[in-house]
This record gives C-alpha cells, sequence and structure tokens, in this order.
C-alpha cells in the first residue's frame, strides 16, 4: 500500500490492526526526526509499528536500528535469506507493507500480488511502481494487480499517458473489466457452453461431444470462461455467493 505522507501511512496503519487485527502488517518510511510539524506523532508512529513488529516476530529493532529492521523487512517480503523457506511459515509472512517513498524502485519479489496506490503517480514513477508486482508466479499468481484510489479519473489519463511513453506507442489493454463484466461475460459464456453441448446431444455435460469441431469450439469458450473467472476471483467473485448487486454510474 502506497501512500502520500508519513502520517497518511500511519493512520492507515492504526486503523488496519485495529479492524483487522490477524492481518501481517509492516510499515516503511523515512525515520528521520526534524524539527518539522507532527514530530511526536511521527515518532509515536515508529515506536509503535516497530515494537508491533519485534513481538510479532521475535526481534528486537529500534528508532536506531532502523536500517537492519528495514532490512529484515525487505528479505521477509521477498522470502529470501533467512526466510528461504517461509512459504511453509505463514506466521511469518507480511501480508501487507504501507509505504511511504520506499520500495517502489529496484526492489523485486515475485510474492507481491497486489500493488494499492493511494497517491497520484506520473510517467516514469507509474511504470516502476507499476513493475513490483510483474513477477509472475505459477497458477496462482498469473499476473499482478494493480488498484489505486486517489483521483482514479486522473490516474487512469495519467496510466494512459506513461504507457504509450515507454511502449513505443503501441496499443494494448491496460484495465481490467470491472467484476460485473466479469461476471456476465461468464454467465453468456456458460450460456454458450451449455447450448453447445445439448445440440451435441449432451445436455449434462457428462463427456465432450464427439464431434470434433464441437470439442474445438468448447475449448474455446472455455479459455475465455476461465480469464474471465480468474480475473473476478482477484475482484473478490466467491463462488458460495449466488448474486451480486452493482450500482451504476459510479
Amino acid at each position: 500500500l502506497a501512500t502520500s505522507s508519513i502520517p497518511e501511512a500511519i493512520i492507515y496503519y492504526r486503523l488496519l490492526k485495529a479492524e483487522i487485527p490477524e492481518l501481517k502488517i509492516a510499515c516503511l518510511f523515512d525515520p528521520s526526526i526534524d524539527n518539522s510539524g507532527g514530530v511526536m506523532f511521527k515518532e509515536e508512529g515508529l515506536v509503535e509499528l516497530l515494537e508491533d513488529y519485534n513481538a510479532r516476530y521475535g526481534q528486537d529493532f529500534s528508532l536506531k536500528t532502523f536500517a537492519k529492521y528495514k532490512k529484515d523487512v525487505a528479505a521477509r517480503l521477498a522470502h529470501k535469506r533467512p526466510y528461504l523457506q517461509l512459504e511453509q511459515q505463514p506466521n511469518l509472512q507480511i501480508n501487507l507493507l504501507i509505504v511511504v517513498d520506499q520500495m517502489l524502485t529496484g526492489f523485486d519479489s515475485k510474492w507481491i500480488n497486489t500493488l494499492y496506490m493511494d497517491k497520484v503517480l506520473h510517467y516514469e514513477n507509474i511504470i516502476q511502481a507499476f513493475s513490483r508486482t510483474n513477477r509472475l508466479f505459477g497458477p496462482d499468481k498469473p499476473f499482478g494487480t494493480i488498484r489505486y484510489y486517489r483521483f482514479p479519473h486522473t490516474m487512469a489519463l495519467n496510466i494512459e499517458k506513461a504507457v504509450k511513453l515507454y511502449s513505443g506507442d503501441k496499443a494494448i489493454g491496460l484495465f481490467v473489466d470491472k467484476l460485473e463484466s466479469n461476471l456476465n461475460d461468464i454467465n453468456h459464456i456458460f450460456e454458450d457452453m451449455r447450448a453447445l453441448f445439448v445440440h451435441a446431444g449432451i445436455p449434462d455435460f457428462q463427456k465432450l461431444p464427439d464431434d470434433n469441431a464441437e470439442r474445438g469450439k468448447f475449448a474455446s469458450l472455455f479459455k475465455k470462461f476461465n480469464e474471465h473467472l480468474e480475473a473476478a476471483r482477484i475482484q473478490g467473485f466467491e463462488w458460495k455467493q449466488t448474486e451480486y448487486v452493482f450500482e451504476h454510474g459510479d
């Protein structure tokens, strides 16, 4: 989660800790203490997040050893030494990292799935930040996800401009369909698949059609179905919820 200011990061940290105490959160920003406004708020926030981190992971970091704390966070987030087998120890992992001008460039980890942006970026900063999620990782991570919240329409334009500049002005699909669109496509494709099987005399999907052309058509439909399903799952779709209601014009 990238925020625009240190006070915002501390507020996010405290809100998430209170609302979702089981979430394992870490926070990184410039630890220097100067005479500018909000010194006490920043110092108290730093002490709080370090004490929480120490208690959760059995560490002993302080303001004086903040650089070592940052190194430990980076290694834990990337599952690098001494955390090479961290995927087998979920209690020692980090679920969410809140940053202010940290870790958005020069940091690489295939374990990072989603970047939440609560700040406005431009051009190279967009490309560098978004690239933090670009490492694929098997069937559980077919792509990275970016979710931005601050001035979303402005950010959409900024993203288009940045990609246009750095991609050689090649036309590519930038933005995924919303959940409503993905669910509608899933329903429509399923109806097409069902009609195909009924036409083949197999109303209950018990086996594949005998005709190779019909099999090919089913394979094509299922591929599209799965693409929309993967996107919908990332957007919050769950099989157990049978009905979704959307507000239009949002």
